[in-house]
């Protein structure tokens, strides 16, 4: 990861202390007011490294409420690196912390700020509390920020590149197993014959023998990563189309070989990935994630696929804004719900479920089950 670069001289710092002049000059005082230079300043910092700060970055808390922090820091996985939090000129930043901390705020990376002073969290301990009055205490206090990554983004950032080696090579032994299979077992064939035509009747009846066989290829890979980013271990049995699947993968693998074997080589990936999931604290955090995972999967497994499924997803706040969007046109024009009976959801391109996912966010629980099983309809 790039490495912060700031100087007393810099514009960026010059910029905060010439903000901070003028509102002092004018006795504004409030957390509203004397944070945004410093969030100005964060910006500039997170540009620096390839990341990005989200201000008001809501999340889960490490005892399960919903809090919103006053930023956060992701990488380009939408994985979180640090967070900020604010305080005003008149208050006790040592006892702000501790009140954030009994909330359940996350200490693996944190910055507690005000004007005057800076107090860093990170791995649960306390390791910095220092005036930033002075241009140079600033500068350490960012740079031990932004220095520090965490364990599980770290582990993650490595076997990426191991990753893509390896899943060439998986991919191929699984597609000349598929093929040797079609040949000598009747049992498979017929499993695969009977998935390939109600995949036909449900998506394409153009869909070519190949892309099935691609799909179980990727199923095969992925399937784990689906279970335990979402923390579902029924996932193959309830979802319909990944238990189709499953029944084509027991006769492909009946026999032949253990699954867990086969796939032992990507153990320390799998690993990695779900230690990094685990930093995203709801469900439109994994689903970026996860979609960030596909890119680099099929950057890998296919480089053709690569390029076709790179721009296919919708950034999280995109699909936010539709959602949003949506609902205010229905109960403004029509005095309707994404509740309401009578009102349906089409999703023609599903692909990992963005949207499908978030609008159950905001449909009722008493009408979800309802409403999927009667008037929601998606075509992948």
């Amino acid at each position: 990861m790039p490495k912060l670069n700031l100087k007393p001289n810099h514009k960026a710092i010059r910029d905060y202390y010439a903000t901070l002049q003028e509102y002092a000059q004018h006795n504004i005082i409030r957390e509203g007011a004397v944070s945004s230079p410093f969030e100005t300043l964060l910006h500039a910092c997170a540009k620096q490294i390839n990341a990005t700060l989200v201000p008001q970055y809501p999340m889960r808390a490490r005892k399960g409420n919903r809090i919103v922090i006053d930023g956060a820091i992701i990488d380009t996985c939408g994985l979180p690196l640090a967070y900020w939090e604010a305080k005003d000129i008149e208050d006790n930043l040592a006892k702000a912390a501790q009140e954030k901390q009994d909330a359940g705020y996350p200490l693996d990376n944190i910055l507690f700020q005000t004007p005057q002073r800076a107090i860093l969290y990170q791995n649960e301990a306390e390791v910095l509390d220092i005036d930033i009055t002075e241009p140079a205490n600033l500068i350490a206090a960012l740079q031990y920020l932004f220095a520090y990554v965490p364990p599980e983004i770290d582990n993650w950032q490595t076997t990426v590149s191991d990753f893509r080696e390896q899943v060439p090579d998986l991919a191929s032994r699984l597609k000349t197993l598929i093929e040797q299979r079609h040949e000598t077992d009747p049992t498979f064939k017929k499993a695969f014959t009977d998935f390939y035509d109600t995949c036909r009747t449900s998506i394409n009846p153009e869909l070519s023998q190949d892309a099935v066989e691609e799909m179980l290829i990727q199923h095969i890979l992925t399937e784990r990563i689906f279970r335990t980013v979402f923390n579902n271990s029924a996932f193959t049995r309830r979802n319909i189309i990944a238990r189709e699947i499953e029944n084509v993968v027991d006769e492909l693998i009946r026999q032949a070989f253990s699954r867990e074997e086969f796939l032992k080589p990507l153990d320390r990936f799998y690993v990695a990935i779900e230690q990094a999931a685990m930093l995203c604290k709801d469900f439109s955090q994994k689903q970026h994630f996860l979609n960030t995972f596909y890119e680099k999967f099929f950057q890998g497994f296919s480089e053709d696929v690569a390029d076709t499924h790179g721009i296919v997803y919708t950034p999280q706040p995109i699909v936010d804004f539709m959602v949003n969007s949506v609902t205010h046109i229905l109960e403004t024009e029509f005095g309707r719900s994404l509740s309401d009976t009578g009102v349906h959801i089409i999703d023609p391109f599903v692909g990992t479920g963005n949207f499908i996912v978030r609008l159950m966010r905001d449909i009722q629980g008493t009408a979800l089950e309802k409403n999927t099983a009667t008037s929601s309809t998606a075509t992948k």
